[in-house]
């Protein structure tokens, strides 16, 4: 039997390293082996029912009511929820072919670069029957904008050609954020995403919706270019305990009124690229500052 180490575990199963960790320390989901340097070893079968516990998640079932169960019990709990045998299911295990990020994100600017736009749509779709959420932002959605970005600074994609890119990948994004919204709504715990009046670019925001449904969180996406009063209000009528914020430019205005408005406890988050001095402001504000999607998802993972 093969063995794969958590950073495998977690690539072919769909599943966060952390989130393996904390499924492993609270509920037992999988009792992995252990390499002589302690580090975890994952069988197929560990990799296959991470799988299957990640699937069962998204469509709405508690991980504390079935990580205990076994494979065979989930394999049946599956087959009830979708009304089809489970062998129809593509759980990714290690016998599938390893996933060609940068073969993908090519085809990508291959086809934006001949304003190929039925093909874009295409890729996207791809990606996403093979990634997960958090796999799509990561490795594809968050690279190919940066990759994106470098090249119009360059000169060689225009600004009209990221736009379209944006309003394409836009699209798609908010379809899967869509599948998840209304379970979402009215919970303990919720987050809103939004972008401050003036800020129109909603890539970041959409990414880090698509990380709350990878994880389960209850959240609501409120778009972008939302005024702080707005955006206290909706906090205030839901009791949210969290304004995750999407900024570009200097927001320290912004969020002074935010703050003003706002009535009970919730806690403010900004994700963005910001000057130093911006960046210890928020901190003497003790606002919560992800200058990464990355650091962002190590956050959320958390919850």
């Amino acid at each position: 039997m093969q063995y794969f180490n958590i950073q495998v575990a977690s690539q072919l199963s769909g599943v966060a390293s952390a989130t393996i960790r904390a499924w492993e320390k609270r509920y037992n989901a999988v009792v992995p082996e252990r390499a002589d340097n302690k580090h975890r070893l994952y069988s197929e079968k560990d990799i296959e029912k991470l799988a299957l516990l990640f699937r069962l998640t998204e469509i709405g079932q508690s991980i504390g009511k079935i990580a205990h169960l076994n494979l065979e019990e989930l394999k049946i709990i599956y087959s009830s929820l979708m009304h089809r045998p489970y062998e129809e299911l593509q759980v990714v295990t290690p016998q599938h072919e390893r996933i060609d990020f940068e073969k993908i994100l090519s085809s990508f600017q291959i086809a934006l670069s001949a304003y190929k736009l039925d093909i874009i749509s295409h890729e996207l779709e791809k990606a996403q029957s093979l990634l997960a959420p958090r796999e799509l932002c990561l490795n594809i959605i968050i690279p190919l904008f940066y990759e994106i970005g470098i090249k119009v600074d360059r000169g060689e994609l225009s600004i009209a050609q990221e736009h379209t890119l944006s309003a394409i990948v836009s699209f798609h994004m908010g379809q899967m954020i869509g599948k998840h919204y209304q379970k979402k709504l009215f919970k303990k715990d919720l987050i809103l995403i939004s972008t401050p009046e003036g800020e129109l670019h909603e890539i970041g925001i959409l990414s880090a919706a698509m990380l709350c449904v990878h994880y389960g969180l209850p959240f609501i996406f409120m778009g972008p270019n939302l005024p702080a009063v707005s955006l206290a209000e909706a906090a205030n009528a839901l009791k949210a305990k969290t304004i995750l914020l999407g900024v570009n430019k200097e927001p320290l205005e912004y969020l002074s009124e935010l703050s003003s408005h706002l009535l009970g406890n919730s806690q403010i988050w900004v994700g963005g690229n910001l000057k130093p001095d911006i960046k210890a402001e928020l901190e003497k504000r003790k606002i919560s500052f992800f200058p990464s999607l990355h650091l962002l998802d190590e956050r959320l993972s958390t919850l």
